[in-house]
């Protein structure tokens, strides 16, 4: 690699964890495997049309089946294998394995002598559509994280934001006076700086986590909250990512469509991995990747097979079946 200035890093970290998707039941192991492989190709392709020189890697517990490995050694992507010791942590569960990993990667390379300046953490079942550039110019430019916008009291896979403030209150030693933010795992942009830090301070809360917090706290943590904590309470400036990152929910009862989309530069598509991510991988297949399409073909191909409709998809009985899910989620949850 390059040691330039300004050199970016894209990476994925997946774990092969055991068990089903959360946002995409499937009826195998390998059927689930594959449809996760397929959304690594169209994410990293997505990537190598917009940063031809940029370093890619994706950080794995294990070595992908053929015939993507060959495909992502076609795009320049490198293999990493690192170690999972925070994902092999009995001591927390949460819904979705392997979600941990994320810790893991950060902290195999905060030990690294890193020859990028800035790492862009991405979830598989990302496309990115347009270049970020202006986004991390420096390498004292700070954080990026991508913050969902969920209400203070929310639960989120077994934490809230009230929760962690406290958890962050405990731990530090001082009474935060507001809210922190729960930022989403999807998307962080950290600087190669700064990762020995953060990994500093993720082992810490870790250990305080399993020793004191859990008593307070409970056993269910995932790296949203882990990050979430640690972005708060580090002392580095953290950047919204707003404007660069959405996580949009396409499913026909769900739906976080409003028309704004068409300017954010990476979509985060959890509820396509079966759907559009295999029209766009087949295509990558069929025309031999991405490369003869200009940007604006390429978005025309991504909002053709990945179409975004306001309110959500239509279908006979629809308006029965939004009802119906409203009904039930106030009986579970006691909110709309």
């Amino acid at each position: 690699m390059n040691n330039s200035a300004n050199s970016l890093l894209f990476a994925t970290a997946f774990y092969h964890a055991e068990g089903r998707s959360p946002n995409a039941w499937t009826f195998s192991e390998q059927s689930k495997l594959s449809m996760y492989y397929r959304c690594m190709v169209v994410c990293y392709a997505s990537l190598r049309r917009l940063y031809p020189e940029t370093h890619l890697s994706l950080f794995t517990n294990r070595e992908l089946p053929e015939p993507f490995t060959g495909q992502l050694k076609s795009l320049a992507v490198n293999t990493v294998h690192c170690a999972s010791r925070y994902v092999d942590d009995a001591a927390f569960k949460n819904g979705f394995p392997g979600c941990l990993y994320t810790l893991d990667v950060i902290e195999y390379l905060a030990n690294q002598q890193c020859d990028f300046s800035n790492l862009i953490l991405l979830d598989s079942d990302c496309i990115v559509r347009y270049r970020l550039d202006g986004m991390l110019d420096n390498e004292e430019g700070g954080s990026y994280a991508y913050e969902p916008g969920y209400p203070v009291n929310m639960v989120a896979n077994g934490q809230s934001r009230a929760t962690l403030t406290l958890a962050l209150s405990y731990f530090s030693g001082q009474m935060i006076a507001h809210p922190i933010p729960l930022y989403g795992g999807e998307f962080y942009a950290l600087t190669a700086k700064s990762l020995p830090k953060l990994a500093m301070h993720i082992e810490a809360f870790w250990t305080w986590m399993k020793t004191e917090g859990i008593k307070t706290f409970g056993d269910n943590l995932t790296e949203e909250h882990v990050m979430s904590v640690v972005l708060a309470q580090y002392g580095g400036e953290v950047h919204s990512a707003s404007g660069m990152v959405k996580r949009i929910w396409t499913a026909a009862v769900f739906s976080t469509v409003d028309g704004s989309e068409s300017g954010i530069p990476i979509w985060h598509l959890p509820s396509e991995k079966k759907k559009g991510f295999v029209k766009l991988y087949q295509y990558w297949m069929n025309h031999n990747g991405y490369a003869t399409l200009s940007d604006d073909e390429f978005r025309s191909l991504v909002d053709e097979f990945i179409p975004l409709h306001v309110g959500g998809r239509k279908y006979p009985g629809r308006a029965l079946l939004l009802r119906l899910r409203d009904a039930a989620k106030i009986l579970v949850t006691g909110r709309m």
